[in-house]
């Protein structure tokens, strides 16, 4: 009696051209998914998330929200809080999804996305490599990070980088 070997080893994508970008619409299915991939874990609510698909499995997602510096809450900025990848997914998945998601942000007239990188030691090098400028780098004390989420990891202080996509100034890539 065979077996299908796909069960043990399953399929992966050779390139992001075997990705499919898609529309999350499931918070809970993200949210494990964030739990294995991304240390700050979950979310609690989004404006938009968008995934990258192989053969219908989840390989990494991007979330969006309302910025968490009130100060940029004036409707035209959009935070990217949330990327979180398969350790199997093709080379540059990372840098594909996130200027498909800065596609959306464009065409929803947001003038630009921020995001931050520092958490476990995290450069934010998928960022850089997506086109984003590091606009400022602060001491961020990570003592905080437990008070929401009882099994969330924690951190000791930690550089946290900004990052920032300047919409009003990009190219389409069509």
């Amino acid at each position: 009696m065979g077996y299908d070997s796909r069960l043990i080893e399953p399929a992966r994508a050779g390139s992001v051209t075997d990705l499919t970008l898609t529309r999350e619409t499931s918070r809970n299915a993200v949210n494990q998914f964030l739990k294995r991939e991304h240390p700050r874990g979950g979310v609690q609510f989004w404006h938009a998330c968008f995934g990258a698909r192989y053969d219908g499995s989840l390989v990494a997602c991007v979330v969006f929200e309302r910025p968490s510096a009130r100060m940029l809450d004036d409707g035209s900025v959009i935070e990217l809080t949330r990327f979180g990848v398969r350790d199997d997914r093709p080379m540059n998945t990372g840098s594909w999804l996130i200027a498909k998601a800065r596609d959306w942000a464009e065409l929803e007239g947001y003038d630009r996305l921020v995001t931050y990188a520092g958490v476990a030691g995290n450069y934010g090098t998928v960022y850089e490599a997506a086109g984003f400028e590091c606009d400022d780098v602060s001491l961020s004390d990570g003592a905080g990070w437990t008070t929401h989420a009882e099994d969330r990891q924690t951190w000791d202080d930690y550089e946290r980088r900004r990052w920032v996509y300047d919409l009003t100034e990009c190219e389409r890539h069509d």
